[in-house]
């Protein structure tokens, strides 16, 4: 592995995590923040960004309305019939969308993408992809503008 994806490697795993963290909300509801600490004490977090998941799990799980409303119109189904594991895979990907500007948007959308192939259906990669695109140049214009 080059020193380069090394570095990034433990935010990865960090991604990885909140989706499941995210998915566990869906379908045990709790807190965000009641999860994050479950998850930090069951889980092995040595090679992980238990903080950066921790944000990432904290943020989503409280802005669900922003995130339905601002990815609802780039679907062509509702929210509520989306696969959970979709929703927790958008539900991260919007916060680093829409919060964490340092991010590309073509590292947010292909470690969406990554997700979907990992955990969720199995075309759900191309739908989260669409979907990302969509939104991306919703809240990024310029930045994703720059990718075509």
């Amino acid at each position: 592995m080059s020193r380069v994806a090394a570095e990034h490697r433990p935010r990865h795993i960090a991604r990885q995590r909140a989706a499941q963290a995210l998915y566990q909300l869906q379908i045990n509801p709790d807190t965000p923040r009641a999860v994050v600490e479950q998850f930090l004490a069951t889980q092995d977090f040595t090679s992980v960004d238990a903080e950066y998941f921790r944000e990432l799990v904290i943020r989503a799980g409280n802005q669900q309305e922003a995130i339905v409303n601002q990815c609802a119109p780039h679907m062509h189904i509702p929210w509520g019939q989306l696969d959970a594991m979709e929703r927790a895979i958008l539900a991260l990907a919007w916060v680093e969308l829409a919060e964490q500007m340092q991010i590309p948007v073509k590292v947010v959308i292909n470690e969406a993408v990554e997700l979907a192939k990992r955990f969720g259906a199995e075309q759900s990669h191309t739908f989260i992809n669409g979907v990302l695109d969509r939104l991306a140049r919703q809240l990024r214009a310029l930045e994703a503008a720059s990718l075509r």
